[in-house]
């Protein structure tokens, strides 16, 4: 099958497609890897959430968010949503 010039949309459509659903995203995160400090099976702690206030743009890069969350006084990071923003939590 030759690539022609009339896929290109179609195929533009589907990265932003599964980029807006977050699959994109979270299929390039670690999800396996539990970062130090969160609770393991059998423990149970609160944990608060807020959208970041300082995090400016479309969130692509946990990493990013992340960084930007713990100058925010938090401890991690996600980007989630179909307008892809950042989510900063920590343990309250």
């Amino acid at each position: 099958m030759e690539f022609s010039k009339s896929m290109l949309p179609s195929l533009f459509l589907l990265v932003l497609l599964l980029l807006a659903s977050g699959i994109g995203s979270e299929m390039m995160k670690a999800e396996a890897a539990r970062p130090a400090g969160l609770p393991g099976v059998g423990e149970e702690k609160r944990t608060c959430e807020s959208k970041s206030h300082r995090f400016k743009g479309l969130c692509f890069s946990a990493s990013n968010c992340g960084h930007v969350c713990r100058t925010e006084g938090f401890q991690f990071g996600n980007c989630r949503g179909l307008r892809r923003r950042c989510y900063c939590t920590k343990h309250c």
